[in-house]
């Protein structure tokens, strides 16, 4: 059973996987438009605002915008409402969630007025209950009413449009004007965590190093990370210590980030100071809580349709999610330092290195020997020629002595 570290509030837990398997591809929560059973609200009239340039839009329809999740089995939901006019929802449109701060329209008014439209979502229909909607702020509103007050109160701080009080019913701008004045008052600073995320999503390092952190921000309660890692190469906490993990595979590694949930974690890759130069990709899935106030903006601009409609999260719901993160690392090979010579003078003088000469060596006498052969030492020519000159002049002497005991 893997041991449970703690790492500030969030409880680090590890499981191993049986095998490695293929890591899957990267997938973002995706969204395209499912109109079976959409709530509508009623129709609303709008005083001429700048981004509408055609006056027969200034009537927008008003409804709850059902959504399904791709790539979902069970098919699930997401209701939200719209915040960029006068863009159409097209049929064929596919969105990805984003951040606040990447409304892709420069012109909107969201990125600085998203934390009033979370409030007015988490205040209305269908983040809250009608009960709710009735107890807070009469029971004379019906849920046509409050969709269209709750749309186009989102509009008026995404788009600055504004209901023409002479065209709409008593009740859709009561209720419209009490949640503009409560969402400019109460504004919420912080966003909504998103569904899953990990920063940075790829990080560079040398052997010996420990690299990170990876941020992981998520509303799931456990996140699984699966990691093909070399021997050695660990996952570690900010101190260091490794993430305990009970290893069925010399390779494979699934670790369970436990209770994430609205929290922050951070995992380092500690790298042995010999690794050899190596790579290795992080899969991180969870089945995370989609928040309200989440937006969701175009994921791929068509050429022929390059505006899309940017929707905002008005009811949490669950969606399967997956992210990579890649972490590479580098062997650095230091050069080897040069043997320095020894500076203790030898007591004997050493001998002068023999030159080898240029000129043709004198072949044996004879000449019937191998001329590619090398002397290796004097030749025996003079001293043979000495000797026989030496035994000559004995032979010589004896010869005249004896000569002159002849004569006398």
């Amino acid at each position: 059973m893997a041991s449970r570290l703690r790492t500030g509030t969030a409880l680090l837990g590890a499981t191993a996987a049986l095998a490695f398997t293929a890591l899957p591809a990267h997938a973002d929560v995706t969204i395209t438009p499912d109109r079976g059973g959409q709530e509508s609200g009623h129709t609303v009239t709008l005083l001429p605002v700048g981004n509408i340039k055609d006056p027969n839009e200034l009537e927008q329809g008003t409804a709850v915008i059902k959504l399904r999740i791709e790539d979902d089995e069970k098919r699930s939901n997401v209701f939200t409402y719209c915040v960029e006019l006068p863009t159409p929802l097209e049929d064929a449109d596919s969105l990805k969630e984003a951040t606040w701060g990447t409304h892709p329209n420069p012109k909107s008014k969201f990125p600085v007025n998203a934390g009033k439209v979370l409030w007015v979502l988490q205040n209305s229909y269908p983040g809250k209950s009608m009960d709710f909607i009735h107890e807070k702020y009469g029971d004379q509103f019906d849920k046509k009413e409050t969709i269209a007050a709750t749309q186009a109160a989102i509009w008026h701080f995404s788009d600055e449009a504004k209901l023409d009080p002479n065209k709409n019913s008593d009740d859709v701008m009561k209720l419209y004007e009490r949640l503009i004045k409560d969402g400019a008052e109460n504004e919420i600073k912080d966003q909504p965590k998103p569904t899953l995320e990990i920063d940075p999503a790829s990080k560079s390092g040398k052997s010996g190093e420990k690299i990170g952190p990876f941020t992981i921000t998520t509303t799931a309660s456990e996140v699984k990370l699966t990691a093909d890692l070399p021997d050695g190469v660990t996952v570690t906490k900010a101190n260091g210590d490794p993430i305990a993990v009970e290893k069925k595979d010399k390779k494979a590694q699934e670790l369970a980030v436990k209770d994430t949930g609205n929290k922050v974690t951070e995992f380092f890759v500690n790298v042995p100071e010999k690794q050899p130069t190596g790579s290795a990709t992080f899969n991180l899935s969870a089945e995370a809580e989609i928040a309200i106030g989440r937006l969701f903006v175009q994921r791929n601009k068509d050429p022929r349709n390059p505006e899309a409609q940017s929707l905002v999260v008005a009811q949490p719901q669950k969606a399967k999610v997956e992210k990579e993160a890649k972490v590479d690392w580098k062997l650095e090979v230091k050069p080897s330092e040069p043997t320095k010579p020894s500076e203790t003078p030898s007591s004997t003088p050493s001998s002068p290195a023999p030159t080898s000469s240029s000129a043709t060596p004198t072949p044996a006498p004879g000449g019937g020997g191998d001329d590619d052969l090398a002397e290796t030492g004097a030749s025996i020519l003079w001293p043979l020629v000495g000797g026989l000159v030496l035994v000559g002049a004995g032979v010589g002497a004896l010869f005249v002595v004896r000569r002159k005991k002849a004569t006398a």
